[in-house]
């Protein structure tokens, strides 16, 4: 196996704060890898008892089941459970080998894999395996049930030779007649072609829905940091892959420290961030950031996420930066955490759920982490311009204030039904409405995005009071002037047809100000001069009954 060596920089220049990003172990008994070689798992276990040995490529098919490449296994996560489908039995470095086959390598009619990195699969659940140290990208049957036997077959590259082993080379063709020198990442797009990046030989390979074989971008065994197109461009070694839109693909390319594009049709290579001179851990713009040592890569709501040795790196393509999205520049660990408080060692693989988590494998402890984007979900949240003391005057404005990327829909409902619509709809970020019943309203907000759903319930969340509300009116018995008034009121009894025999005044809250028992008198004075402006409540009683009149304070 051939070495490459470079500066391994042992400070950080620049420091920068995480987003607050969830990282949590989800499978694999940790085990360094020294001694990893040490502790397999041969059996179908639960997560939690799974060791595995040098853990890389992870995939989820169409069906929500994980892939995961061994150093010589393809692993299933299936209901929970992990099991080997292809690949020896046994420590990783006493079983490597090449050999086509069904199931379990080992009885001579098994499949073998030396190193197997990247995995996808298609639409039926066909899988395609970089078995990368045999130069070579392997088939696997689609899975239906545990009990089948998954066939292994050579979709393109060398086949088995002496030793069992397969062959580098660098020439393209058809199938078993191309040839591969160390391939690592691998993507499928949506017509069935797939692109492999092809470590050794410094280029980027595709390979036709037809098993065709060409190369994409790139001068084979020419080592270099060159953008331009097809044989033109230069990488320094090619490792993970991912498809960024329509018409481009992203490469991290390792020896060189840089971010790559690559255009899926003309091989047109451009760099977008990373310094070949430059060895190190540097969060900023696109001029002055800088990686250490990018591997796994993956995209997801047209931002990139990169493995970079001890932490996730995400690349804003908009803002044209680069920033630590998990794990700390200045430590190295096994821990679970929130952004900068949680640890990763040796990040290699990465893969994408198609929901809101990303997978990590950390080769130093053998796990597999879960790492959640918590800005693409909706977590939901609103506010109304004014909450408590409403009345039929009041034009309220309630406001999505929900983060996470853009909404697909939205609704609101409002309890009770006794409002009316003012401008806006329930389907609407921003709604105006009237209500025309006293009490309290509960709202209801729903969200939905293309990562999930949110929902947030307050409940009394707006209280109406009885001020010119249907069922508090102004009665025709009783009068008041001046209405509105600095503080000065008379409260006169119309036509002298009612004699007033107490009054009471109360603010929106309900707040008792000021109660009067009267003596059947006609007319009656009160003072609200040491009260804020505003509007206030005056009960009248009278042997009709109790009659209600809105007052406001200027």
């Amino acid at each position: 196996m051939k070495l490459k060596t470079g500066l391994f920089l042992l400070f950080v220049v620049w420091y920068s704060a995480s987003i607050g990003q969830t990282v949590k172990h989800f499978a694999g008994k940790i085990n360094m890898e020294n001694d990893a070689h040490l502790y397999y798992n041969n059996a179908t276990c639960d997560s939690a008892e799974e060791f595995f040995y040098n853990p890389e490529g992870i995939h989820w098919d169409k069906k929500g089941n994980m892939w995961i490449t061994e150093k010589n296994k393809i692993r299933l996560y299936y209901n929970k459970r992990f099991y080997n489908r292809a690949g020896f039995l046994g420590d990783g470095d006493m079983s490597q080998s090449y050999q086509n086959g069904t199931g379990i390598g080992g009885s001579g009619t098994g499949a073998g894999f030396y190193k197997p990195t990247a995995i996808v699969s298609d639409d039926n659940g066909v899988l395609y395996i970089v078995d990368s140290e045999n130069h070579a990208i392997r088939q696997m049957d689609a899975f239906s049930l545990t009990s089948q036997q998954q066939k292994v077959t050579t979709l393109a590259g060398s086949l088995p030779i002496t030793g069992n082993q397969g062959q580098p080379g660098t020439a393209n063709g058809s199938g078993t007649n191309a040839r591969f020198d160390t391939p690592k990442g691998m993507v499928r797009d949506a017509d069935g072609n797939m692109y492999v990046t092809e470590f050794w030989n410094y280029t980027i390979r595709k390979i036709t829905s037809t098993n065709v074989v060409t190369t994409l971008a790139g001068n084979i065994g020419v080592s270099g940091t060159k953008d331009g197109t097809a044989t033109g461009a230069e990488f320094g070694g090619p490792y993970g892959i991912a498809q960024l839109d329509a018409n481009w693909l992203v490469v991290s390319d390792h020896d060189n420290y840089s971010i790559r594009k690559v255009h899926m049709t003309t091989g047109e290579v451009v760099t977008i961030c990373g310094n070949s001179s430059d060895q190190n851990h540097v969060d900023g713009s696109f001029a002055t950031a800088r990686f250490r040592n990018p591997k796994g890569i993956a995209v997801v709501a047209g931002k990139i996420y990169v493995c970079d040795l001890n932490i996730i790196r995400v690349i804003d393509l908009n803002a044209k930066t680069v920033s630590t999205f998990a794990g700390s520049m200045m430590a190295t660990g096994n821990q679970d955490g929130t952004g900068t408080d949680a640890r990763f060692t040796n990040l290699v693989g990465m893969a994408y759920d198609g929901k809101i988590s990303l997978y990590v494998t950390d080769h130093e402890y053998n796990v597999i982490k879960k790492v959640t984007i918590n800005d693409l979900a909706p977590t939901v949240d609103f506010s109304a311009s004014k909450r408590t003391a409403v009345v039929d005057v009041d034009v309220i404005t309630l406001k999505n204030q929900s983060t996470g990327q853009p909404s697909t829909s939205l609704k609101w409902t409002i309890t009770p039904i006794t409002y009316q619509i003012m401008s806006g709809s329930t389907s609407s970020p921003q709604l105006d409405i009237k209500f025309n019943a006293t009490g309290f309203y509960h709202i209801n907000l729903n969200v939905v995005n293309a990562f999930g759903v949110g929902n947030s319930y307050k409940s009394n969340y707006i209280s109406v009071s009885t001020i010119g509300i249907q069922e508090v009116h102004n009665s025709t018995s009783f009068g008041v002037y001046p209405n509105p008034s600095n503080g000065q009121y008379t409260l006169q009894s119309l036509n002298g047809n009612f004699s007033i025999q107490a009054y009471s005044i109360t603010d929106l809250s309900g707040k008792l100000l000021h109660t009067k028992t009267c003596s059947n008198t006609l007319e009656e004075s009160f003072d609200l001069g040491i009260y804020q402006a505003g509007f206030y409540l005056l009960s009248v009683k009278s042997s009709t009954g109790v009659r209600h009149i809105k007052l406001q304070k200027i």
